[in-house]
């Protein structure tokens, strides 16, 4: 009997031992599945695996009575979009018809589900209500850094609508126009630090690093870059991911208070001269960098005009049209508008990114009018 009890025993001691060893097999994953549900979506209709920035496809799918699958590998977690285009004949635009799910991509079984007229389109910037993503930590993440930066994105969007009708319709006044900037302003800096918190948070997260990437940096000083840097660890810095993120954190040629290089600029007879040689002496220089279809330059307009009357005997100003002076963008990296460049006699110049009215008065009295 007891010879019995032990053979049992031993049996089901192997049972075990299997079914751990198969267990220990499964937890390494050599790519992902993504099983994806959209309820109510049309039969046979394409979906698409992409990347964020919609020039790459890793997959694509027939619906089959709302369910895909995409398979891959990564080799690390990555954000990738769902795409479903509602007219197949624009790709590029008319955002309002090509939907995108953004979903972080791991080597697991990731299951999606979400009703299909709740699919997103590229314009809309909160999370559906319905969406469920299992199986992806790294989507668990981002899901939570979303819902922390989403409110004060749409806000932002809201204000610019705000800023819109009252400076492009006529539909407010100037104090409505300047209201809204200053709104907007307060919304970037909110979405800067939701996200250098989210970096100190998750330091060792691919979200974090993500997120690093994204940060509006060059509307800050380099010593807040730094900062950002700083809550990385060694380890997370060395891969390739991590690099991109210094590279994107510590590597913008302009910053908030840097000092501007000389540049050529051409003068009254379209020769071509250093902007320095055109600064006269005893005064101030203010130069901006703008352009007409640049909503927030255009909106300074007003308010530059009254500067320009207040300071005529002090502070001359320039500006410079960004779609011709497309080199000079290029070699300075100027990527937002308007970018102004203030120049004290015998000094430094400063940069200052972005519609900011309630900075300019205090940089023109402080720094370009200041004794030394």
């Amino acid at each position: 009997m007891y010879l019995f009890k032990k053979g049992i025993k031993m049996k089901w001691m192997i049972i075990i031992w299997g079914l751990l060893s198969l267990v220990g097999c499964q937890s390494k994953p050599e790519g992902f599945v993504i099983k994806g549900e959209f309820q109510g979506a049309p039969e046979n209709e394409w979906v698409y695996l992409m990347n964020t920035g919609q020039t790459m496809y890793y997959d694509s799918v027939q619906l089959k009575k709302g369910r895909f699958e995409f398979k891959g590998k990564v080799d690390y977690p990555e954000l990738r979009c769902i795409t479903y285009f509602n007219d197949p004949s624009q790709r590029i635009y008319g955002w309002d018809k090509i939907m995108e799910l953004p979903i972080y991509v791991e080597n697991s079984t990731i299951r999606v589900s979400l009703p299909f007229a709740e699919l997103p389109s590229k314009l809309e910037k909160k999370v559906p209500e319905n969406l469920r993503v299992e199986g992806s930590y790294a989507h668990d993440l981002y899901a939570k850094y979303k819902e922390r930066v989403t409110p004060f994105v749409v806000k932002n969007d809201s204000l610019f609508d705000a800023y819109r009708r009252a400076y492009y319709y006529k539909k407010g006044t100037e104090d409505d126009v300047f209201r809204c900037v200053r709104g907007m302003d307060a919304m970037r800096d909110s979405v800067f630090a939701v996200g250098v918190e989210f970096i100190r948070q998750h330091q060792e997260s691919p979200v974090a690093l993500y997120v690093a990437k994204n940060l509006r940096v060059r509307a800050y000083d380099r010593e807040k870059a730094k900062e950002v840097v700083g809550f990385l660890p060694e380890n997370v810095k060395a891969t390739p991911m991590g690099q991109q993120a210094m590279k994107a954190l510590l590597e913008q040629p302009l910053y908030v208070g840097d000092v501007l290089p000389d540049f050529d600029v051409l003068d009254v007879d379209l020769k071509t001269v250093k902007l320095s040689t055109l600064l006269q002496k005893g005064h101030y220089t203010l130069v901006e960098l703008w352009a007409s279809w640049c909503g927030p330059c255009m909106k300074m307009v007003p308010f530059m005009e009254k500067l320009a009357a207040q300071y005529k005997d002090q502070v001359i100003f320039y500006k410079v049209n960004a779609d011709v002076e497309r080199e000079l963008c290029r070699i300075y990296n100027i990527e937002a508008l308007p970018t102004f460049f203030f120049i004290p006699v015998g000094g430094k110049p400063i940069v200052e990114v972005g519609a900011r009215p309630e900075n300019f008065e205090s940089i023109i009295q402080e720094q370009l009018l200041k004794k030394n």
